[in-house]
């Protein structure tokens, strides 16, 4: 170590001497013992303080290093808000898994024009997000209470049966289930559509939206009258809430 030193600054006698006192010093021992010679005191406060910018600098990596572990051992099913900003959610459709019996026996009693609850959807991606509002299996549950603007879009891709069908009736719900309770039906959205004969799939969008005071545990999900829909386009399906301050 003084040799490398001694290269880097040639002809630094004092300085040799200095680190030769420092290496002798007792541990434990503070700077104001090296303060007969201003040239130690001086290369030890240096030292000093490069020792601490190296170990802030460990801690403060050390930290990103677990932020990022803890943000990515994160369960899927479970996403804990976010403490700063208003509370907001937007949802993109992923593909839905038809073996989820178990999870779609939690959405209560629905319509059998609705019966479909949609499960999954992505929360961390580009195109969606979470902020103060807690996402789990299909559901967005509210964490602070107030009116919330609460909206949906489904892209429906249905294939035609042929001439003699008559056209699908393709609809959207969006549900509103309060703590320890059945759903209730917030928002209904209904489209017959008749393609021509000759087409081999049909594309329809169906959009809603509504203004509703939440309270702190309500939950929300969409339900739909087919899973027949366009999974390859993460602008086209999507489920979301936010705040308003009125």
């Amino acid at each position: 170590f003084p040799l490398q030193l001694k290269s880097q600054a040639p002809g630094s006698v004092e300085e040799l001497r200095c680190l030769q006192m420092l290496n002798q010093q007792p541990e434990g021992s503070s700077l104001e013992e090296l303060s007969s010679s201003q040239t130690c005191l001086k290369l030890a406060s240096t030292i000093k303080a490069y020792v601490a910018t190296v170990t802030e600098n460990i801690l403060r990596r050390s930290a990103v290093k677990e932020a990022r572990r803890s943000y990515f051992n994160t369960s899927e099913g479970q996403v804990p808000p976010k403490t700063a900003g208003k509370p907001s959610a937007h949802l993109t459709l992923r593909p839905q898994s038809l073996t989820q019996d178990g999870i779609l026996e939690r959405f209560g009693n629905l319509s059998q024009s609705c019966r479909h609850a949609i499960t999954r959807w992505e929360h961390s991606t580009l195109h969606s997000h979470l902020q103060n509002i807690t996402y789990r299996d299909g559901r967005l549950r509210v964490e602070q209470p107030g009116k919330y603007y609460v909206y949906s879009q489904i892209y429906f891709r249905y294939r035609s049966a042929g001439a003699q069908d008559s056209g699908p009736q393709l609809v959207q719900c969006i549900q509103w289930q309060p703590s320890h309770s059945q759903p209730i039906l917030l928002l209904k959205g209904v489209g017959t559509k008749c393609w021509a004969p000759e087409a081999d799939y049909g594309l329809h969008a169906l959009y809603q939206g509504g203004l509703f005071e939440l309270k702190a545990g309500d939950e929300l999900f969409v339900s739909v009258s087919s899973l027949a829909i366009d999974y390859n386009d993460a602008a086209a399906s999507y489920f979301g809430a936010f705040r308003l301050d009125l």
